[in-house]
C-alpha cells in the first residue's frame, strides 16, 4: 500500500531537513516509504516488498529519520556489528528525491559511524544507487551474488568516515 503524502518541500526549494532518531511509532510510515519507493519498481519490487520496519530493529541498529516542515522524507538505518559498520537502508520520499535529502542523511551517517568509533562503512547497494554512493565518495570493492528474493549482483561499496582521513 502506497502512502500518499503532501510535500512540504520541492527538489527546487527544500525545506530545512531535520534528521532525529527514528522512534516506534514511525515503523509504519517507514515500511510504506520504503515498500512504495518506485527506486525498487520492476524486477526490483521483489526486495522490499517484504520489509518491515520494526521496534526491535529501531532498538539494534542506529536508524535516523529526516524530517522536512514535520513530514517523513527519509530515513537510514546503520547496522553496527563489533567492527564492521554497514548502511542497511537509505531512502527518500520519491516525490523529494534531488532536494539533497539523501546526500545529508547519507553525511549524517558517515558522523552517526565515525561517533560510534568506524573508520568505514560497507554498502550492498541497490544496481541503480551505485552512482549516488560513488558521488559520495564510496568505491566498489566487490559484488555480492544473488541470493533469495535477490536474483541479482549488487555492488558492494566501501566509504571511509569522516575520521578515517583515507
Amino acid at each position: 500500500m502506497r502512502m500518499e503524502r503532501k510535500a512540504t518541500a520541492t527538489p527546487e526549494r527544500p525545506a530545512a531537513l531535520r534528521i532525529r532518531p527514528a522512534r516506534a511509532g514511525d515503523c509504519a510510515a517507514l515500511t510504506a516509504l520504503v515498500r512504495g519507493s518506485s527506486a525498487y519498481a520492476g524486477r526490483y519490487r521483489r526486495i522490499v516488498e517484504a520489509v518491515t520496519i520494526t521496534p526491535e530493529q529501531l532498538a539494534r541498529d542506529a536508524l535516523r529519520v529526516g524530517e522536512c516542515g514535520g513530514r517523513l522524507a527519509g530515513f537510514y538505518s546503520l547496522v553496527c556489528r563489533d567492527a564492521d559498520a554497514e548502511l542497511d537502508y537509505l531512502f527518500v520520499d520519491d516525490a523529494l528525491q534531488g532536494a539533497g535529502i539523501g546526500a545529508a542523511l547519507f553525511r549524517h551517517m558517515l558522523g552517526e559511524a565515525a561517533a560510534r568509533g568506524f573508520r568505514a562503512v560497507t554498502i550492498v547497494a541497490h544496481p541503480p544507487a551505485r552512482g549516488f554512493y560513488e558521488r559520495m565518495g564510496a568505491r566498489v570493492c566487490g559484488e555480492k551474488a544473488p541470493a533469495g528474493r535477490v536474483t541479482w549482483t549488487r555492488p558492494v561499496l566501501v566509504v571511509a568516515t569522516p575520521s578515517a582521513g583515507v
